[in-house]
């Protein structure tokens, strides 16, 4: 049985042509970086994503630009599901409206203004629109970038968050069984959700009544665990269709895997 402990902010669905749903992603993956053209194999699996413009964690964008676009890997089904809420979504022409280019770039109209954070969710938990041509969703991703004359404060909001440190360390051969937590540090304040990813016997039994919480500051996480002598453990930290450890200003870690194993 797979199991995640999953954690995540709601968003608003701005443009979305129907109303899918999304189970949380729960297997254990790492992030996929293929090079686009290096295989004849036709792309299996979510749809991904080949390019974006502008792109994603750009900090210096023209605020003349017009539209945002986003390019999959494969034909799509002309659905979409372009997400998000506020003012860190940007506003459009009202005689515009958003479309596809061809069958693999979806185009949003936008209208946007100097010294400014931009956030657009591309599908959600609950909208799944961007779909291939044979109905497959794309995870849930986003679109983030500052344009021209931001400040820094803004600026830092685009980073992508990095993992300080993992208490037992990555990779550990040795660790003691009587451990009761696994810890992450970030570089950064973090937004208070949380995707520990995994399942079978390789993720860590977590005790009756406990559940994953983060310190003051929102900087380090706590898992609770159980664990057995003389066992090999792998999880992770975010999965393609679970990216809930994300940043205060939403930019989600990318996803790492964390093995380790307990002394005999």
């Amino acid at each position: 049985m797979n199991i995640a402990f999953e954690n995540h902010r709601r968003s608003v669905l701005i443009s979305a042509l129907s109303i899918g749903c999304l189970v949380a992603g729960v297997a254990l993956a790492q992030a996929q970086n293929e090079t686009p053209g290096a295989s004849s194999q036709p792309p299996s699996g979510p749809p991904r994503i080949l390019k974006t413009s502008p792109k994603i964690g750009a900090a210096e964008v023209d605020p003349a630009v017009k539209e945002i676009t986003v390019t999959f890997d494969r034909d799509m089904g002309g659905g979409m599901s372009w997400t998000g809420g506020g003012p860190d979504f940007p506003t459009g022409p009202e005689d515009q409206k958003a479309h596809w280019k061809d069958k693999r770039t979806c185009v949003l109209p936008a209208t946007l203004q100097a010294a400014h954070y931009y956030r657009v969710g591309i599908n959600s938990k609950s909208f799944q629109n961007f779909r291939s041509a044979d109905g497959t969703p794309a995870n849930p991703a986003a679109i983030y970038f500052c344009t021209q004359g931001a400040s820094e404060e803004l600026k830092r909001k685009v980073l992508k968050p990095q993992i300080v440190s993992l208490t037992p360390v990555n990779g550990a051969k040795a660790v003691d069984s009587t451990l009761t937590e696994l810890r992450v540090t970030f570089n950064m304040e973090m937004g208070g959700g949380f995707s520990w990813c995994g399942g079978g016997p390789d993720f860590p039994t977590i005790p009756d009544g406990k559940k994953p919480a983060w310190l003051e500051g929102n900087k380090t996480c706590v898992l609770p665990v159980s664990l057995k002598p003389g066992t090999s453990y792998r999880l992770g930290l975010n999965a393609p269709s679970a990216k809930n450890f994300q940043s205060a200003g939403g930019v989600p870690l990318e996803p790492v895997v964390y093995t380790f194993r307990t002394k005999d």
